[in-house]
């Protein structure tokens, strides 16, 4: 019930349950859907002076969601610095997705630095970097995080869609046509490329050509 509260936008009905460890878990999320945000902080710290619940790393998760979502950027930093459980990816990683959502680039990057010391092969922790100082037009910063990639080893991942034909279904690949290059080469190609982008490459071809 308190799922389907949550999922159909009711997150008031979904706080008159009395939590336990289990419950408590639904009803976060529920204040975090619905924007919630003094509720679900209320509920939390009741859980605890309270309720007397033991509070879980998920617990801590879904109110560093819940202040994201709502913008308490700073404040769900210093729940993450203050918790008494070592914050995992996934919490590092919603409060990631919290300052880009919010263009909060200096904290984002912080954020991205915790997670890639966690994850360091996920592919995409590296895109959502890059995307976010492309975004900011900081290209040093951008290329910084693709030689960060290739130093690590990590190749990202090639997008790919499916479709049905006859009852068949096709999968294609967004790189099906370069194949025939190596990954290193590709990196390399997508780094001249965004550096072409930028004010001194273009100051450095026409210093070349005079």
């Amino acid at each position: 019930m308190i799922s389907g509260y949550t999922y159909h936008g009711e997150g008031q009905h979904a706080l008159r349950v009395t939590p336990n460890e289990v419950t408590l878990l639904s009803l976060l999320t529920a204040c975090s859907h619905s924007g919630l945000v003094l509720e679900g902080k209320m509920l939390f710290n009741r859980m605890i002076h309270y309720h007397h619940l033991k509070s879980n790393i998920q617990h801590y998760g879904s109110l560093v969601d819940l202040l994201g979502r709502a913008g308490f950027l700073e404040e769900a930093k210093e729940m993450i610095e203050l918790m008494p459980i070592e914050p995992d990816a996934a919490i590092w990683r919603s409060f990631l997705t919290a300052c880009l959502v919010h263009g909060n680039l200096n904290l984002a990057v912080i954020a991205g630095r915790k997670v890639i010391e966690l994850e360091a092969s996920d592919d995409g922790l590296y895109m959502l970097l890059w995307n976010a100082y492309y975004a900011a037009n900081l290209w040093k910063e951008a290329l910084e995080v693709r030689k960060l990639m290739r130093t690590s080893k990590v190749r990202r991942k090639p997008g790919c869609s499916w479709v049905e034909v006859n009852g068949i279904v096709q999968e294609f690949h967004a790189d099906d046509t370069l194949l025939h290059y190596s990954s290193e080469l590709c990196l390399l190609l997508e780094e001249l490329k965004e550096l072409s982008k930028t004010e001194l490459f273009w100051k450095a071809l026409v210093f070349r050509n005079n």
